[in-house]
């Protein structure tokens, strides 16, 4: 009997972590794809000087987060080689990924990066299958299938979209969906590491591009306050992804992660007024209705199971 309970207290303990990682991956992408509206904001300033200002209030917020828990010094103590390896080439990719996010937000092309975080869960997925061996049903084969479609279709059909903002974020994005999953720290530690060896990469950028870390004049106390809370901005929804990605499979994470786009393409078409043309709808339409689908899967399988 003692077993059998301990074995319903595990099972609970998945069942409420997978419930915390799905609302985790589902908050964390709708909190980055309305973010472009925070960069537009701040868009008199630099895209590099931007990005070097993410970067070192990420890191001046994880690094309290850490001391405030005491968690720090055993963090340095425990690193490992392959834990420094992995992380920076992580730290490596999300410099990609936020810069031309900063800069796609400031420009207008909102509609491109959304375009982007459509390509990247289809490349988690697949990563998933290939290197995870992690099994994909053949209804959420069937749904990544029309997807993948509906991309192809939204790169080929619509015209004028700048194709280095949706691939340079795609590919930076998946591959950093993949390696959150590998990693062995937890979400702060991980960050932590990735925000320390970003300082260094954002400095090095900055003295190469000269952009520097000027304020132009009159930037008033809203902006100002935006600017100081840039680290809240970008260490929420990456603590909330890192968490989602150590509770859920990585092809459920790329599933989800089509939140992300969605959420893109409404701020596109509300607040910067890119067309929003027949060919974008169908697309949308699809995309909308497979996640629909894939939310109710598991209710439908439960109400025929019980009805059988």
């Amino acid at each position: 009997m003692a077993d059998i309970s301990h074995w319903e207290t595990v099972m609970s303990n998945v069942r409420v972590g997978t419930k915390a990682g799905l609302l985790a991956a589902i908050m964390s992408n709708f909190f980055l794809g309305f973010s472009s509206l925070y960069w537009k904001a701040l868009g008199e300033i630099p895209s590099i000087s931007l990005l070097g200002y993410r970067v070192f209030f990420s890191m001046l917020c994880v690094t309290l987060i850490l001391l405030a828990r005491k968690e720090l010094k055993f963090l340095l103590f425990e690193l490992e080689l392959r834990d420094l390896a992995l992380h920076g080439v992580a730290a490596l990719l999300v410099a990609c990924n936020w810069g031309v996010f900063i800069w796609s937000s400031i420009h207008g092309r909102v509609f491109e990066s959304g375009l982007g975080y459509l390509i990247a869960p289809i490349l988690g997925v697949g990563l998933g299958v290939i290197f995870y061996k992690e099994y994909i049903s053949f209804f959420r084969g069937v749904i990544v299938f029309f997807v993948v479609l509906s991309v192809f279709f939204l790169i080929f059909r619509v015209p004028g979209l700048d194709f280095r903002v949706y691939l340079s974020i795609g590919v930076t994005w998946g591959m950093y969906t993949w390696l959150k999953k590998m990693a062995r720290l937890d979400a702060m530690s991980g960050l932590f590491i990735e925000s320390f060896m970003l300082t260094f990469i954002a400095v090095a950028l900055i003295s190469y591009f000269d952009g520097g870390f000027g304020i132009p004049e009159g930037l008033g106390i809203f902006r100002g306050s935006l600017l100081l809370s840039c680290g809240l901005v970008s260490l929420v929804p990456l603590a909330l992804f890192a968490f989602a990605a150590k509770h859920l499979p990585l092809s459920v994470m790329g599933l989800l992660q089509f939140v992300l786009p969605l959420t893109q393409f409404c701020v596109a078409s509300v607040f910067y007024g890119q067309s929003f043309t027949a060919e974008i709808f169908l697309a949308f339409s699809i995309i909308f209705a497979g996640m629909l689908f894939i939310v109710l899967e598991l209710p439908i399988k439960k109400l025929l199971s019980a009805k059988g």
